[in-house]
């Protein structure tokens, strides 16, 4: 009985570890750098200031937006040591990352017509905009936050399908 339950807490603790984000390079100066998550996601511009991670903003003239969130705890604990207790965990392992599209909210503007809020792993959540094509208003494209990047072309194609078809799923009637 003993064995089966430290194995069942080595086989959860690995799962645990398999669904999450891991830092695969670090970049940038002392208070501020670019993480690297995956191999697949990059974050720049991480801010480390009165002892609270700041991710970084987005802002369209005098507001400004989170558009990168942290969603859990042992994530923000990753990034914060590495600022922090200067002790990071590199894992330069690439794998896959879990994508899903919570939300698709429909926006007043003509141009970008609703955003989409896409969780990676469940740590970290982006929000993307789904905007219209001017000459084609049958037509759209996504709209990443400018702090955030893709580096896999194949994971990026996946990723706007995957929030192209939950828009035309979710919305599409709604907007028109």
């Amino acid at each position: 009985m003993k064995y089966i339950i430290i194995l069942s807490l080595i086989i959860f603790l690995c799962v645990g570890e398999i669904n999450a984000l891991n830092i695969s390079a670090i970049k940038g100066k002392q208070n501020t750098r670019d993480f690297e998550f995956s191999k697949t996601i990059l974050v720049n511009g991480v801010e480390f200031e009165n002892g609270f991670l700041k991710m970084p903003l987005d802002g369209y003239k005098t507001k400004k937006y989170s558009n990168i969130k942290i969603l859990s705890k042992d994530f923000y604990r990753k990034i914060f040591d590495c600022f922090k207790l200067k002790e990071c965990t590199v894992n330069r392992n690439k794998k896959d990352v879990l994508t899903k599209v919570e939300n698709i909210f429909p926006l007043k503007s003509p141009l970008r017509i609703a955003n989409a809020n896409v969780s990676f792993d469940d740590e970290l959540i982006v929000v993307f905009g789904i905007v219209k094509e001017k000459k084609d208003e049958n037509k759209i494209w996504i709209s990443y936050p400018k702090d955030f990047e893709i580096k896999n072309e194949v994971f990026k194609n996946n990723l706007e399908n995957l929030i192209k078809r939950e828009f035309l799923k979710t919305l599409k009637d709604k907007i028109e």
